[in-house]
């Protein structure tokens, strides 16, 4: 058997069991399923939940997903591994929150066993596939026996003692030289020391390390967001990916390859194309200081 459990989350950041009942998932509710069976934390954002309330609830949800829920001497979740949400906005235009969705679907149509404290129960094999008849692996062919060949003596030859010759070949040019890989050899001549008038070439500026590079460019992206949305909130998910949203909804993804900034497909979509232009804009003017 596998045990499941939902939960209310309320204003000020505290998480209620509730019964088990689909018609909780509305728009006026953050929603947290802790399903066992599939070691998963399933977070129901409902689409008239502000950006504080969304952020509360994700928290608790990291809560319980780290910790599980202790009902007396028992925890339940106690294995739980994956955190998935489920944005209401989002169904039925965002590939991975359908699929979410439609696991959950799965979870609520189960047959369940009401327990006590909220809990439920269900059976973990709805279904039983036919057993699978294993096929036979083919037997390996005998390699053909190759006959002794008698192994010639090998000739033993005298090296020569190594000499010390003067290398004339030049030291490979860096990404910073400008001369030719030929470099021609110049017999050294006594130096006359001179008083030069001429001022010390300025040294260039240093090449920034590519972490360094990397978070300066994020911290581009979110100056020019920031002049135009006063609130934000910018979080790190699993995959590397990182999600920029405001009251509203979602402002942008994005994620690091190689150096740069890759934005997913549907990132801006939903704000003005001026204020779209005018956060590009200002990426790429604070970018030519790097």
């Amino acid at each position: 058997m596998e045990y499941a459990l939902m939960f209310d989350v309320l204003e000020g950041g505290v998480s209620q069991p509730i019964a088990w009942d689909k018609e909780n998932l509305t728009g006026d509710k953050n929603i947290i399923i802790l399903d066992e069976g599939s070691s998963s934390l399933y977070l129901w954002y409902g689409m008239n939940q502000g950006l504080v309330a969304r952020r509360t609830a994700l928290r608790q949800a990291e809560s319980l997903k780290g910790h599980g829920y202790t009902v007396g001497k028992s925890i339940v979740g106690r294995d739980i591994k994956r955190l998935k949400e489920i944005d209401q906005r989002k169904i039925g235009r965002d590939p991975e929150t359908d699929r979410y969705n439609e696991e959950l679907q799965v979870l609520f149509n189960k047959e369940i066993k009401e327990l006590d404290n909220f809990i439920i129960s269900y059976s973990a094999k709805d279904l039983e596939t036919a057993p699978v008849k294993p096929v036979a692996k083919p037997e390996p062919k005998p390699m053909p026996k190759k006959e002794a060949v008698p192994a010639e003596p090998v000739p033993v030859i005298q090296s020569k003692p190594t000499q010390v010759i003067k290398s004339e070949i030049p030291l490979a040019a860096t990404e910073y030289d400008n001369k030719s890989k030929e470099l021609p050899i110049v017999k050294s001549e006594p130096k006359v020391e001179e008083k030069s008038t001429l001022m010390p070439k300025p040294s260039s500026p240093t090449k920034l390390p590519l972490n360094v590079n990397i978070q300066a460019k994020i911290a581009f992206v979110l100056i020019g967001i920031l002049d135009h949305y006063n609130d934000i909130w910018i979080s790190k998910k699993e995959n590397g990916i990182y999600a920029v949203e405001h009251m509203d909804g979602k402002v942008c993804e994005f994620t690091i390859s190689e150096g740069k900034i890759k934005f997913t497909a549907n990132s801006f979509a939903g704000i003005a194309t001026n204020v779209k232009a005018e956060i590009q804009r200002k990426f790429v003017e604070l970018s030519k200081l790097l």
